[in-house]
């Protein structure tokens, strides 16, 4: 059975490096999966959720932005801006941001550039937020992360 070849960089580590039988992920486009023998492309990543489905189960990941590589080889590349397991992100940390954000938002009376970079911060936050309560039963509950690879 063919498989992808992934590979998820950030600029502080490598998140994941794991054979893959299918990869969802955010871009500019829309969502897209990835699966064995994908025809090649580059992509733009936008804040959201990564799903990377192995034999063993899921990963739930947030990307905070980035690039995507298909190469003709099978194998896949996501340069991501930032990057975090779903069990990784802090809830009260993501919700004090996001809070932040929006607060940042209406004081912004400044030029179109300073708006912008505070609506794509907000973006980030509540992308983050969303991943982590879409998983949080799992971790409040104290279950067995299926399929969750450990490093």
């Amino acid at each position: 059975m063919a498989k992808i070849n992934f590979h998820l960089v950030t600029p502080e580590r490598t998140l994941l490096n794991k054979e893959l039988v299918s990869l969802s992920c955010p871009t500019d486009l829309g969502q897209i999966t990835i699966l064995p023998n994908h025809v090649p492309l580059v992509a733009n990543l936008v804040p959201g959720e990564l799903v990377a489905k192995s034999a063993a189960g899921e990963e739930h990941i947030h990307v905070a932005g980035g690039f995507i590589q298909v190469n003709p080889k099978g194998q896949v590349i996501v340069l991501a801006d930032a990057a975090e397991h779903d069990y990784e992100i802090d809830l009260k940390g993501a919700e004090e941001a996001v809070q932040r954000a929006k607060k940042a938002l209406t004081e912004v009376r400044a030029s179109s550039e300073e708006y912008a970079k505070v609506t794509a911060s907000l973006e980030r936050s509540l992308t983050k937020l969303h991943v982590a309560k879409r998983h949080a039963r799992r971790r409040s509950t104290g279950l067995p992360s299926e399929g969750v690879f450990k490093e």
